[in-house]
This record gives C-alpha cells, structure tokens and sequence, in this order.
C-alpha cells in the first residue's frame, strides 16, 4: 500500500513540474518571438545596409496579447538610446517601435525601484 502511494505521489510531483517547465518554456519562446519582430523592426527604421545598428534586448512587459519590448539600438557613430516596440500578440505584428529618451513613463516588472541602467 505504501509504494503505490509513494508512485501516485511520485507520478503527481513529475506531472507538476513538467507542467512548470513547460510554461516557462513557452514564455521564453514567447518572449524571443517578440524580441525577433521588434529588432527586425528597429533594425529597418533605425539602420541601414551602410550604417548598421546592434540591438541589444533589454527587458519585455505586458502580456501575450499586446507585448512591449525594450531594445537598446547601438549605432557605430553615435550615441546609443532606448526603443520601445509594441506588438499585436493575436496577428504577430509591430504595432510602434518609438525612441525613448526619458524612461520615466515605462513601469518594469521586476526592475529594482525602477530603474533602467543607460
């Protein structure tokens, strides 16, 4: 009686952290979607074939239905800036990718006091 309380336990404890895992799995695949469409994005508008831009991904807020991404874009000769990017969850596209001086406005989930490095 006790081993097949011990598998059901033991089976119940596998199911939830492969449940877990899972989810955590799917955000991050989730996450790196956006991030892809918003760097391509900032790419076209903020680069070009001679002058091209690094981005660099800086944070992700919002939910799945209307994500927003932070990038820094890193031009050669200039000084580097922040871009939020929002994008439509539903159809997958970029909804705005606006330059952000000030950062004051932007509440990051996680983020310590709120504050953004430069």
């Amino acid at each position: 009686m006790k081993n097949r309380q011990m598998t059901v336990i033991s089976a119940v404890l596998f199911l939830v952290l492969s449940l877990g895992l899972g989810q955590q799995v799917y955000a991050e695949s989730y996450i790196n979607q956006a991030s892809n469409l918003c760097k391509a994005e900032a790419s076209a508008k903020y680069g070009s074939e001679s002058e091209p831009v690094r981005l660099k991904f800086k944070a992700a807020m919002g939910n799945q239905v209307s994500p927003r991404v932070l990038l820094q874009v890193l031009p050669r000769n200039a000084d580097s800036f922040k871009v939020v990017c929002d994008v439509d969850g539903r159809a997958w596209q970029v909804v705005s990718v606006e330059r952000k001086d000030r950062l004051d406005d932007l509440q990051l989930v996680g983020a310590r006091n709120n504050n953004v490095a430069p």
